[in-house]
């Protein structure tokens, strides 16, 4: 089976990404059989340092492409990481990157690439529906396509650039756990959590450090065991508005309601938290992946995760029992 002979994480400025490159280096330590192999972290400046020993490397795939050819040069796989939080990326060069980083990983053979996505297919009757709409938001009049449509181009270039045998998506829609953590202020204040208007939508749900647990098992991996395949990390089961309100209520030793909001009052909550538009467009466009079932009854969505690594992921309850100060205010601890 073909061995890894290093691996470059993109995107490895943002929280995201720092947390895969450290967990990579982390599993080489803590499994003694797994191949010795470099970890290289691609930023946007030079002067941002890893907390680990990755080996840190200036990219710029849009300005100067011969820096990811150079880079790519030296791995056999690619965690094609883009990540609108990391204030690095936005809508407008979204593509940009990603094809730069193409390409160079075209030039550079690249055996292997790894693309985590969050959004999910488009298929009825099941699947989330369409990004929601701010109406009165200025920058649609420049018609900018959504985050979800350029992910999906991203997936097309990738399909025409490389067989099917050398590419992995991961989608990890539903990242509920993490985006909650925008709004913990407000349910500080109010033990109410804020979603989108539609009492009957059922969500996907998972936790960040899942998608790390499992980018990084795909990575560790020899490269024939997981190329070809799509996998979707998620719960095994939807969840529907009150049990994510039960959820939250255990795991918070209080009583937290659910508050439904059109999405401009969604977007002036978020604003509170971040000031960062081209953030609260992406985090918009995420809280819109919620699958409308209307009266039929829950599903199983899948059990990938289990699959990958071996072991379940974190429930929300759990999430919120590791996160309750952050959620938690000292007038309504207990």
């Amino acid at each position: 089976m073909t061995q890894i002979s290093g691996v470059h994480v993109s995107g490895a400025d943002g929280e995201l990404g720092a947390s895969i490159v450290k967990e990579l280096l982390e599993m080489q330590i803590l499994y003694p059989r797994l191949p010795n192999f470099p970890v290289y972290a691609g930023v946007h400046h030079e002067n941002e340092q890893s907390s680990t020993n990755a080996l840190v490397v200036k990219v710029d795939p849009v300005s100067d492409p011969d820096s990811a050819i150079h880079a790519l040069k030296q791995v056999s796989k690619l965690l094609l990481l883009i990540d609108p939080l990391s204030g690095e990326v936005t809508r407008k060069d979204v593509l940009a990157f990603a094809k730069g980083y193409i390409n160079a990983a075209k030039q550079a053979n690249i055996k292997h690439i790894v693309f985590p996505t969050p959004f999910s297919k488009l298929d009825t009757p099941y699947s989330p529906p369409l990004t929601p709409i701010d109406d009165d938001n200025e920058e649609r009049t420049n018609v900018m396509r959504s985050y979800r449509e350029q992910f999906e181009a991203i997936e097309s270039m990738l399909r025409e650039s490389f067989s099917q045998s050398e590419i992995t998506i991961l989608r990890y829609p539903g990242v509920l756990n993490q985006h909650l953590l925008y709004f913990a202020s407000y349910i500080k204040k109010n033990s109410k959590m804020p979603l989108i208007d539609n009492s009957y939508m059922t969500f996907e749900c998972c936790d960040i450090n899942d998608v790390v647990r499992a980018s990084c098992h795909i990575l560790v991996s020899p490269i024939q065991r997981h190329c070809g395949k799509e996998y979707k990390i998620t719960g095994p089961n939807l969840l529907t508005t009150d049990e994510i309100a039960i959820k939250a209520s255990l795991g918070l030793k209080r009583e937290i309601n659910v508050e439904f909001m059109p999405i401009k009052q969604l977007k002036n909550v978020l604003m509170e938290t971040t000031p960062d538009k081209e953030e609260v467009a992406y985090l918009l466009e995420l809280w819109g992946l919620q699958g409308y079932l209307g009266t039929a009854r829950k599903v199983q969505v899948t059990r990938d995760l289990e699959i990958i690594t071996g072991s379940t992921g974190k429930s929300l309850r759990e999430f919120f029992e590791n996160s309750y100060d952050a959620f938690t205010s000292s007038q309504t601890d207990r």
